[in-house]
C-alpha cells in the first residue's frame, strides 16, 4: 500500500520552506535570526493573543557586581526593564485561475503560482525592512515633516553621521546637515570607516556587534546605498586591500565578483533597492535623497547595524489561501497570506523606560554620505 502524506503535514512544510525562500529572497537572510544577537531579530509568536509583540532588549550590564566578602543578595542588576514592543499587520495577495488550471491538483497549482507569490511576499518584507531602517521614530522618511527630522536627530546624536565630519551635524537641522554634504569630501571612502566605527563605539546605549562565522569574530555591518558602495570600491585604498589582502579567488573577491567589502571590521553589503523603488525604475525616496545636498547634489542612506537592529516579528506562517466564485464557477483565484510586524528597534531614553519623544536607535548608526548619480 502506498504511504502518502497526511494534507495537515504536508501544509506545514509547504508553510515553512515558503517563508525560507522568500525570507531568503529578500537579501536580509543572512544577518536574521531569533537571538538577541542577530541583527534583524525575529521573534515567532504564532499562538499568544495580542496586536503587539514584545521583544526584550539586551543591554550590556552596567553594575560594579560585588567583590571580596560582599553579599550579591540584593545587589543584582535588573534586565527586564527593557523591551520594544511591534504591532503586526495581515498582509494578503492572490492570483486569478480557470476552471482548466483548477483540475490540476491543489499541491500542483500551489507550486505552480509560489514563484509569483514569493516573489511578491519577498519585495513586500524587502521594503519594509527598508523603510524601517530609515524611520524618524514611528514616521517614515518621506512622510516625516521637518520638526519630526529634527527630533530624531536630536535624540540620535550620537549615532548620525552627514558625510565625513561631525561638525556637518549643524546643530541638529536635518535639512541644514543633509546640505553640508559635498561630492568632493563626503563620499564613502576608507576615511570614513574609521569615523563610522569610531561612532558606533562610542554611542550610548551600546552598539553590540554582531558576530560571525566558526571563530565567532565581531563585526558591524553596514547596509550600504548601491552609488556610496560604488564609491566605496573605486577608493584605492579599499581596492589596494581587495588586492592585496584577500584570496585572488575570482569567485570570493569582490574586484571579479560582487559582493560583500570587509575593512576595518565592518562588512558592507550592498541593497540595491536602497536607490530603486518597489515595481519601479524610479529612485527609492526613503534611501536616495535627491538634491538635499551642498549644490543640491543628491545623499545616499545607509546603516551601519550591530545586534537587534530590527525587530521582525512572524505572527503568522504564510498560509494559502482561495477563492471560488466568479463567472458560474469557472474562474477561482489561490493566495497567500501572512501576518507579520517590522520596526526598527528603538529605546526609551529616560529613566522611567516610557516611550516618548527621547527615543533612541537602539542598534543602527544612520550615515549619509555623498551619492551622485552615475554619469
Amino acid at each position: 500500500m502506498e504511504t502518502t502524506v497526511l494534507s495537515g503535514l504536508e501544509l506545514t512544510k509547504w508553510q515553512r520552506d515558503f517563508m525560507k525562500s522568500y525570507v531568503r529572497e529578500s537579501g536580509f537572510a543572512p544577518y536574521m535570526g531569533t537571538s538577541e544577537m542577530d541583527i534583524i531579530h525575529v521573534k515567532n509568536d504564532l499562538r499568544s493573543d495580542g496586536y503587539t509583540i514584545r521583544i526584550p532588549l539586551l543591554l550590556d550590564l552596567q553594575s560594579e557586581g560585588v567583590s571580596g566578602n560582599t553579599r550579591l543578595s540584593g545587589n543584582e542588576e535588573a534586565l527586564d526593564q527593557y523591551y520594544f514592543d511591534v504591532s503586526w499587520e495581515f498582509y494578503r495577495h492572490a492570483v486569478e485561475t480557470s476552471k482548466k488550471e483548477r483540475e490540476k491538483s491543489a499541491n500542483n497549482l500551489l507550486a505552480a503560482k509560489r514563484p509569483l507569490l514569493r516573489s511578491w511576499a519577498s519585495e513586500k518584507i524587502k521594503y519594509q525592512i527598508i523603510e524601517a531602517f530609515h524611520k524618524m521614530g514611528t514616521t517614515n522618511y518621506t512622510d516625516a515633516s521637518e520638526a519630526t527630522k529634527d527630533a530624531w536627530l536630536a535624540a540620535n546624536t550620537d549615532r548620525v553621521l552627514f558625510g565625513n565630519a561631525i561638525s556637518n551635524h549643524s546643530a541638529n537641522d536635518h535639512s541644514a546637515a543633509l546640505a553640508n554634504i559635498d561630492t568632493t569630501n563626503d563620499k564613502l571612502t576608507a576615511a570614513s570607516v574609521h569615523l563610522l566605527k569610531r561612532r558606533a563605539r562610542m554611542a550610548y546605549p551600546r552598539i553590540r556587534p554582531f558576530k560571525t562565522g566558526t571563530q565567532g569574530r565581531e563585526y558591524f555591518v553596514m547596509m550600504t546605498h548601491p552609488r556610496c558602495f560604488r564609491d566605496l570600491k573605486k577608493d584605492t585604498t579599499i581596492a589596494a586591500a581587495n588586492r592585496d589582502a584577500r584570496p585572488r579567488d575570482v569567485n570570493a573577491n569582490p574586484i571579479f565578483q560582487d559582493g560583500d567589502i570587509i575593512y576595518d571590521g565592518i562588512i558592507f553589503r550592498e541593497i540595491p533597492e536602497f536607490e530603486v523603488a518597489k515595481f519601479s525604475s524610479s529612485v527609492n525616496t526613503e534611501t536616495t535623497l535627491v538634491g538635499v545636498g551642498n549644490s543640491s547634489s543628491d545623499v545616499g542612506v545607509n546603516f551601519l547595524c550591530g545586534c537587534q537592529a530590527i525587530a521582525y516579528v512572524n505572527k503568522e506562517m504564510p498560509t494559502p489561501t482561495s477563492k471560488k466564485e466568479d463567472d458560474y464557477g469557472y474562474f477561482s483565484g489561490v493566495g497567500i497570506e501572512m501576518a507579520h510586524g517590522i520596526e526598527k528597534v528603538r529605546w526609551a531614553n529616560n529613566a522611567s523606560g516610557n516611550m516618548g519623544t527621547t527615543q533612541k536607535d537602539f542598534g543602527i548608526v544612520t550615515a549619509y554620505f555623498s551619492a551622485s548619480a552615475d554619469t
